[in-house]
């Protein structure tokens, strides 16, 4: 078996609150294990009603478990834009759960947002 940077990326959730975004950027997100670059993505979405300018949700990476090489598993940071500038950083969502009972069967379920590796 190879040794290779494996980017998993975003799950089932975090694609569909992004679905409907009507931009998008790519931007170096990290590096994998032989310094390679690895792209992650802002995803500019329409803002909540109110005094807001702009929303967008960076790809940012949320773990590195090691399978063969690392593997990249991505959630969305959220970053509101106020109509005075001020930007607010509301958390980071649609994570994936690290779940022993998948041991036995698959290292990623998509769908549901678990991994076990």
């Amino acid at each position: 078996m190879s040794r290779s940077t494996q980017y998993v990326g975003l799950n089932h959730h975090a694609l569909n609150l992004v679905k409907d975004a009507f931009k998008r950027e790519e931007y170096e997100m990290t590096t994998g294990m032989f310094e390679e670059p690895v792209s992650g993505t802002i995803y500019h979405v329409l803002p909540p009603p109110g005094p807001n300018k702009a929303l967008k949700y960076v790809e940012v990476v949320q773990t590195t478990p090691w399978s063969s090489g690392p593997m990249i598993f991505t959630h969305l940071k959220a970053v509101l834009t106020k109509e005075c500038g001020q930007e607010i950083e509301t958390g980071e969502c649609c994570s994936w759960i690290l779940d022993p009972s998948l041991e036995d069967t698959s290292e990623v379920d998509y769908v549901t947002g678990r991994y076990y590796v």
